[in-house]
């Protein structure tokens, strides 16, 4: 019950039963109290201690809050004017003047009870002069109003687009590495500058050539094998003949029901498996089905270990060859066969198993739109239940799954490639599905169970979880989208708060327990991580635009963005690595979220590099203390100001936890870095994304110009082994490789020493382009291919 003083006891107006009359009462209106407890406290009417956290919210392991002062949801429901307004009301004349006007109703009553309702409104118009005085003391002293706040956001960490020609663009939204790389403009001078010491450009030369031949030796592992995809044999044939044998097949079967049918229900397990097993009979029943059993064979095999599918092996299925003969046949498809239940699985199985291989998000978005409408032709955006010829239960549901899937994926690759959804929320009537396990739906029901509560495990319970909270990612997508038309944080700190929620609710859907084997404990790590990862992923991209920009943001956005950065970084550290199944659980965790890893290890290095400026700068003290009158991330504190520098922002967010301490920090981006190079071979492990993330990490954590140079140049060395070792060659063998055509640059740069505070690093001089490339300018994302690869050769030589 949330704590409220007792109020002093005002007269009241004696009420005479039989006139009607009341005599006019004398009493003072009082300004409303304000509520001390906690929000969670005050919403379940429990007893708060009042301490941050509580021991309410302690027990629960709920995320205390209090509401920020002069907020008016922190007046007391139980007011004195309140309570004013209740004994006034009562001296109001009988209902049958509830039929009259305010105004006529005024001149029907008596003298006294006319006084009485003056007084009422007097009391009404009091408390919302209360009410108006507080926002506007609020939003002039130094604590200013968060979610009223103007919006800060650079837009060169918001979108980017690539100019070719003149005619060749690309657009490139907040998630791209290209993107990110605007936040660090000494890491850009270090990259970009044409006057490198020699080492260094040694390295980067060294770097460019194994980069090129890994490019080259992908591009043939892509390449699908012609003597089946260009043969004039009938496709079903075709399709048959790539496939493993069965026992191969289970395997990899069961690899995809595990990792993919989860968050992603595309099939009827039972169903299905009734099928796979008369196909291996001889019983062929539906023409859908061997490409649907191709796409499942690609993407398990996928995830069975490192470069599985791209070698042509009898033990495995070559997946471009498997993609090229399903896209083949569904292109085939005519007339009615392109608006079949089976046809739409097919399209979904064969776009999940095409990222597995080659992850170009902004071609499956536009792909991803296709398959939208094609299901929204099916009628897949409205329920079963909207049509007068009925669809039987059985059917009702799967169609409910297959688009509850459809929506996933268009938010996600959205979110990718900040490009607006296909769908918006509100073009849709179709109901979540019910959170049953396969074997309780069949065919031949008349009604679906009831379903089961949300923290019983089952077949579904990943996507029913998922769909509940996909109207506030859809909500992320649109603010991420029209971001330039946003006036304040109140949608942003509102759809990040409900998302927080989410991300809190998880303990419940997923309760941590002790399980009996390291099996059901691996299970229960990849239940918890897909929960988890798709509500924190959509919670980043909705604070990155802001958190990566300038202290006026509010503080509880820095925190919570820093502390999602970091557990997208450490999900891996809740896993046995000597267990038998980690080296799978590792690669396949690393395959999906690669490029989310990316981002968060680039975003926790803005941190870092801003922490050390305040810690040893002239930021420290002032940081430390605003980190100490900060009681909890998000909530904001009336004693505390509002952080002056970004520096200093960003050492009150590391502050908040001591799991995001500074050391802390760098040791989770160095992992995360050397996990990305151990797949340096694998398809959509892009060589220019590890070196930016090593030279960003080596120059944000400050020093002299030498020191940066020593970490960078150790960093692009660990690249330059891990490459060799993984192509099986030597350095001599890449030494020996042609250089490509090299920009000699009219006017050399040199590294210019300039005295900085501690903690920096000594900047060079400003990019300078030469006379043979006029029309390049230092923020054009075109050097990314050129300079980034070609370093400068002067006389000839490096």
């Amino acid at each position: 019950m949330a704590d409220h003083a007792t109020p002093t006891p005002t007269p009241t107006s004696t009420h005479d039963p039989g006139t009607g009359h009341g005599a006019a009462p004398s009493r003072s209106v009082k300004r409303p109290r304000p509520v001390k407890s906690c929000i969670e406290c005050r919403k379940r009417k429990l007893k708060c201690d009042r301490l941050l956290p509580c021991s309410q919210c302690q027990k629960s392991q709920r995320h205390c809050r209090y509401a920020p002062d002069g907020d008016a949801a922190n007046l007391s429901d139980a007011s004195d004017a309140e309570v004013s307004e209740r004994a006034s009301k009562k001296n109001c004349v009988p209902s049958a003047a509830h039929e009259q006007t305010p105004r006529t109703r005024e001149r029907l009553l008596p003298a006294s009870s006319q006084h009485a309702v003056l007084e009422d409104y007097g009391a009404r118009l009091d408390r919302l002069e209360t009410i108006v005085l507080a926002n506007a003391e609020s939003s002039t002293n130094s604590t200013p109003n968060l979610r009223h706040q103007p919006l800060t956001a650079s837009s060169m960490t918001i979108r980017g687009l690539t100019v070719k020609g003149g005619l060749r663009t690309r657009f490139f939204g907040q998630n791209s590495t290209r993107v990110l790389l605007n936040l660090f403009d000494e890491a850009k001078e270090f990259m970009f500058s044409r006057n490198k010491p020699r080492e260094v450009m040694e390295a980067f030369s060294d770097i460019q050539k194994i980069h090129r031949t890994l490019q080259d030796e992908q591009r043939k592992a892509l390449t699908p094998i012609t003597v089946f995809v260009d043969s004039m044999t009938p496709i079903q044939k075709r399709m048959a003949d790539i496939l493993p044998k069965k026992a191969l097949c289970d395997q990899f079967l069961q690899v995809y029901l595990m990792a993919s049918e989860s968050i992603y229900r595309v099939l009827h397990i039972p169903s299905f498996m009734a099928i796979y097993n008369r196909w291996w009979e001889g019983n062929v029943q539906s023409e859908s089905f061997l490409p649907q059993l191709l796409s499942i064979l690609c993407i398990g095999y996928r995830f069975f270990g490192l470069g599985k599918g791209l070698q042509p092996d009898r033990d495995g299925v070559h997946i471009p060859t498997a993609c090229s003969l399903v896209r083949g046949w569904l292109d085939g498809l005519r007339g009615k066969q392109l608006v079949d239940f089976g046809t739409l699985q097919a399209e979904v199985l064969l776009l999940l198993a095409q990222r597995m291989i080659n992850p170009k998000n902004q071609e499956t978005w536009t792909h991803l739109g296709l398959i939208v409408r094609m299901a929204m032709t099916m009628g897949l955006h409205r329920d079963a239940s909207e049509f007068p010829l009925k669809i039987s239960p059985y059917w009702a549901e799967q169609r409910r799954k297959l688009w509850y899937t459809i929506l996933e994926l268009d938010v996600q690759m959205s979110t990718q490639c900040n490009l607006p959804v296909c769908v918006r929320d509100g073009d849709f009537t179709c109901r979540p599905p019910r959170n049953l396990n396969d074997d309780e739906v069949y065919l031949e029901m008349q009604e679906l169970p009831e379903s089961r509560p949300i923290d019983h495990m089952t077949d579904s319970q990943i996507q029913v979880y998922a769909s509940s909270t996909i109207r506030y990612r859809f909500k992320v997508v649109d603010l991420i989208n029209r971001i330039d038309s946003l006036t304040d944080y109140q949608q942003v700190i509102e759809t990040g708060t409900a998302l927080e929620r989410a991300l809190d609710d998880i303990r419940t859907v997923a309760p941590q327990t002790l399980p009996a084997t390291p099996e059901e404990r691996n299970k229960q790590w990849a239940i918890r991580t897909v929960l988890d990862m798709h509500c924190r992923r959509a919670l980043l991209n909705l604070y990155r635009p802001f958190a990566l920009s300038t202290p006026d943001v509010p503080q509880q956005i820095l925190a919570a963005y820093l502390r999602s950065s970091v557990a997208f970084l450490t999900y891996l550290d809740d896993l046995d690595p000597s267990s038998e199944s980690y080296t799978q659980l590792w690669h396949s965790h690393n395959l999906v979220f690669r490029q989310d890893i990316l981002q968060a290890a680039l975003s926790v290095c803005y941190y870092i590099r801003h922490i050390i400026a305040a810690n040893n700068g002239k930021y420290g003290s002032h940081a430390r203390s605003s980190a100490a009158a900060t009681l909890h991330p998000g909530v904001w504190n009336p004693t505390r100001t509002q952080p002056e520098t970004i520096e200093e922002a960003c050492l009150i967010a590391s502050e908040s936890s001591i799991a995001l301490a500074l050391p802390r920090l760098i040791r989770v981006v160095e992992n995360a870095f050397n996990s990305q190079t151990r797949r340096i071979r694998e398809i959509g492990t892009d060589l220019k994304d590890l070196v930016t993330l090593t030279v960003v990490l080596s120059v944000c954590r400050g020093g002299t110009v030498n020191e940066v140079q020593k970490r960078a140049l150790d960093g692009l060395q660990v690249i330059i082994d891990t490459g060799l070792q993984s192509m099986q060659t030597s350095h001599e063998a890449i030494a020996s490789l042609p250089r490509g055509i090299w920009t000699v640059l009219q006017t050399p740069l040199s590294l210019v020493a300039i005295q900085t505070p501690p903690g920096y690093v000594n900047p060079v001089q400003p990019f300078v382009m030469s006379d043979e490339l006029p029309n390049v300018i230092p923020d054009d994302f075109a050097m990314w291919d050129m300079e980034f690869w070609q370093p400068l050769l002067q006389n000839g030589t490096i």
